[in-house]
């Protein structure tokens, strides 16, 4: 069976990810090398890209604002409810978490099982928070680039082995042109397993591209997702932050074409001890 152009580029970038030389990928596939080297050249090019002090000073920034976003709700929230409700409102919350916050079942493709997050939760239950955010590169082009998320999942590592944390965004829907540089958007924030996590997927079922000239365009995503690989741990005592980087890099000079790409040098997790 003929592979699709998508499965062809996810399988380069997979094996360019890994080591292997863009030369000897584009050359197995010499029909497609033309529409595929751009392609793979931009996303190498993101990838080989390190971490800076600067970047780790906006995830902090980050971290600090959504504590604080997240503490002046709860604050609001709880002048208002009565001190029996309160209490009540506890005991249910608890319950909720110890009975229901977590399902186990066995995912397609990798074989892996998977611990699926079916409810998000607030105040001192929270233990995890996922933000996107946009590097720049050439979201000047946009006026609008909206991406569509059905879910995040992230890799677990175990002394049992690797599983899978996945979870559906309580917010599906952003535009990048609005989340540049230090400017975030909390997707979700709930209670995740503890421990020490490799690798962050986020699974899109949409993007939506229009430049500013007016024309909408179409963007490359491979296989409709992004990923990337930066441990990361989820502790007791913290609140981990993890903003997913994400940015928009036209693919050839003239060619009128873009691919959608994780930023790992803007990418990782904060962390914040809980009060």
């Amino acid at each position: 069976m003929t592979k699709d152009f998508n499965t062809i580029l996810d399988e380069c970038l997979d094996r360019v990810t890994r080591g292997e030389g863009i030369e000897t990928c584009i050359a197995d596939y010499p029909e497609q090398a033309a529409e595929l080297r751009p392609l793979v050249e931009a996303a190498a090019r993101l990838q080989s890209s390190q971490f800076t002090p600067s970047a780790n000073a906006k995830r902090q920034a980050r971290l600090r604002f959504h504590e604080a976003l997240d503490h002046r709700r709860r604050k609001l929230f709880w002048t208002r409810v009565p001190a029996w409700a309160a209490a009540a409102a506890g005991v249910v919350l608890l319950a909720v978490i110890g009975l229901a916050g977590l399902n186990v079942i066995n995912p397609p493709g990798d074989g892996l099982p998977t611990i699926v997050v079916s409810t998000p939760a607030s105040g001192d239950a929270v233990n995890f928070r996922f933000l996107v955010s946009d590097a720049p590169n050439d979201i000047g082009d946009f006026s609008s680039l909206v991406v569509t998320v059905d879910r995040v999942a992230l890799l677990k590592k175990g002394g049992d082995g690797e599983s899978w944390v996945t979870f559906t965004p309580e917010v599906k829907e952003f535009d990048l042109t609005q989340l540049i540089g230090a400017a975030s958007q909390q997707l979700w924030q709930g209670q995740v397993p503890e421990g020490e996590y490799a690798k962050v997927e986020l699974i899109a079922s949409g993007l939506r591209g229009t430049l500013k000239s007016g024309e909408t365009i179409d963007i490359k995503l491979p296989s409709n997702k992004l990923q990337i690989g930066i441990p990361f741990t989820v502790g007791a005592d913290t609140v981990t932050s993890f903003t997913f980087d994400i940015t928009v890099n036209k693919t050839g000079q003239g060619s009128g074409k873009y691919i959608l790409s994780p930023q790992a040098a803007e990418s990782g997790a904060a962390y914040e001890k809980k009060p």
